[in-house]
């Protein structure tokens, strides 16, 4: 019997509702992924505000990570806690850290002065064992690193450009740019790093890993150049995963047992961090995502104060924690760059404020904060879990700047 045309249009139709349900299903299982550990949709819901705070110390939930072992002689700072009244004038008004905390949902504080914690403070149910995780911090991590290297001689010259030392990218935006240009975020590569578009490249770029599956090397090659190099600050995230890269390749070993062995080990952190990855038994997200204590986090800090020794051994090149952290070019000043980043000033992976005393620190998205005042032997570590930290930049100096006089 000969099918009619409207029984052919229902087999027409049920045809495309099959195909349209098998889609939806095979979309659906690919943002699951019931048999998997990590999922896309866990990094999607990522800074949900009824899980964020959660999330922010349980980085591993979300995606790979791997772990970077305590050292077995734990350096211990000594401990000496004392009431830390400090009200500060912002925007004409006078205020209180207390106030401040609660503002920016802070989740952990710690004030070191002169090698002795003087505050230790957590909230929002974390604990001293708690690892936060540190977003950009983890980029003065790498920079430390870039610089062990030039004190091992595996790099010559920061003004060698970074695809000597990693060919692979003289096939990228990266061929022949100087490493210090890289350092400075002033590589010149075209990278929107604007969190709060969707379709930007910092967003972008964790969908084509987590989402499309590639390997955050594979991705370095994606992006073109948009000026020539050490004309213009451009934080570009970017910049700092191709560092990592670089190390990688230098050593022939994960960024992981690097910071293990020249950081983590003499340095004497006192637990295990972990660094997350671009997949099961990938490579680590240069950029971000080492998650680590307070106090560990503090001991980089300590580091730079001591001019690149610890405890008599020289970890970093005469003169290196000085060059890192002081704007060397008038593009590098605060206020200078075109994108707009506050009154902030920028080095190789360290910020600067403005007019700064000795002053310098490394920062993260949602509050994330170790600052380090020289002439003070001071260190702050704030973590937060802050939707507002952009609006909150320029008070959280105010703030720091408002701890150190206190302990004056």
């Amino acid at each position: 019997m000969t099918d009619s045309p409207a029984r052919r249009r229902l087999g027409l139709l049920g045809r495309a509702l099959l195909l349209l349900v098998l889609a939806s299903t095979l979309t659906g299982l690919a943002l699951l992924r019931p048999w998997a550990e990590h999922t896309p949709l866990g990094l999607l819901s990522l800074f949900d505000p009824d899980v964020r705070v959660e999330n922010f110390r349980a980085m591993e939930r979300i995606m790979p990570a791997r772990r970077i072992a305590a050292s077995e002689a734990p350096f211990r700072f000594a401990r000496e806690e004392r009431p830390l009244e400090v009200r500060y004038e912002f925007e004409g008004e006078t205020r209180t850290l207390e106030s401040f905390l609660e503002r920016v949902s802070a989740t952990g504080l710690l004030v070191v002065k002169d090698d002795v914690i003087v505050t230790e403070r957590y909230f929002q149910g974390a604990t001293e064992q708690t690892r936060f995780t540190s977003w950009s911090i983890a980029k003065s991590f790498v920079s430390t690193l870039v610089g062990m290297a030039l004190l091992d001689g595996r790099i010559a010259s920061l003004d060698d450009p970074i695809s000597r030392y990693a060919p692979a990218l003289e096939q990228t935006a990266y061929a022949g740019v100087p490493i210090e240009h890289v350092l400075q975020m002033s590589s010149g590569v075209d990278f929107d790093e604007r969190y709060a578009t969707k379709t930007s490249d910092i967003n972008l770029f964790f969908a084509k890993l987590f989402v499309l599956g590639r390997r955050a090397d594979d991705v370095i090659a994606d992006y073109g150049r948009e000026r020539p190099s050490g004309e213009v600050f451009h934080y570009v995230s970017l910049d700092t995963h191709v560092l990592g890269y670089m190390l990688r390749e230098l050593y022939g070993r994960s960024l992981a047992s690097l910071v293990e062995e020249r950081i983590w080990k003499p340095l004497g952190m006192e637990h295990d961090a972990l660094w997350n990855l671009d997949a099961i038994e990938g490579d680590e997200i240069g950029f971000c995502c080492l998650n680590a204590t307070l106090r560990d986090y503090a001991k980089l800090g300590r580091l730079y104060l001591n001019g690149g020794e610890w405890e008599g051994r020289r970890l970093l090149p005469e003169g290196f924690t000085v060059r890192a952290t002081r704007p060397s070019a008038p593009h590098l000043e605060a206020g200078a760059s075109p994108y707009g980043y506050g009154k902030r000033g920028y080095q190789y992976q360290w910020w600067s404020p403005e007019a700064p005393e000795g002053e310098y620190f490394a920062a993260g998205v949602w509050g994330q904060y170790v600052y380090v005042s020289e002439p003070d032997r001071l260190i702050v570590v704030r973590t937060s879990v802050d939707p507002h930290f952009r609006a909150h930049q320029d008070e959280s100096i105010a703030v720091f700047r408002a701890i150190r006089d206190a302990l004056r």
